[in-house]
């Protein structure tokens, strides 16, 4: 009966810390701004990117994601990238804001642009997920205790446009698409 009542003890002081520090299950937060992918004038260069912002009141925190640019043209290639960061912050609210690639917008070279006949154009799609994932703490003692934080949250999305090479089949490099 001792054991009995040290046990329900034990179960309504628990009880009562939980209800004393009640965190949602989803504390975590994030927002992703994507850039508007373009081509950088009429060479082979594309502006990209997004960010992601991420935080949460439990101190440690990842956050990140990653991005693939593909087109329709065989001629033309893929361009892939990711980054992820995390942070450690006592005493006060923990936001992140990470960069994908590390500075926005970053110019990068379409492989096989040079290839892609003059005058044609190819719709591209600059594909991006994020992620953000919160610490866990566990409070109390087996076989009561709470697990606090753990929240997650993902998200994707598809930024499309073009790229064009200027000129015309007969080599006319003087004439624009329109």
């Amino acid at each position: 009966m001792k054991s009995t009542n040290i046990l329900f003890r034990a179960s309504a002081a628990l009880l009562g810390l939980s209800v004393a520090f009640t965190v949602p299950a989803h504390a975590v937060t994030m927002r992703v701004v994507p850039y508007n992918a373009v081509q950088f004038g009429t060479g082979s260069g594309v502006q990209l990117g997004h960010t992601v912002i991420a935080g949460t009141n439990i101190n440690r925190l990842i956050a990140g994601g990653a991005f693939l640019v593909s087109c329709d043209r065989v001629e033309l290639g893929t361009i892939p990238g990711q980054r992820t960061l995390s942070s450690n912050v006592n005493v006060s609210y923990n936001q992140l804001y990470v960069t994908i690639p590390d500075t926005i917008p970053s110019l990068r070279n379409m492989p096989g642009f040079l290839n892609l006949p003059r005058g044609q154009q190819s719709m591209c799609e600059y594909n991006w997920t994020a992620f953000a994932e919160e610490g866990t703490y566990t409070i109390g003692a087996p076989p009561l205790s709470i697990t606090i934080g753990g929240g997650k949250l993902a998200e994707s999305g598809v930024v499309t446009f073009w790229m064009k090479k200027p000129g015309t089949a007969d080599g006319d490099g003087d004439a624009c698409i329109p």
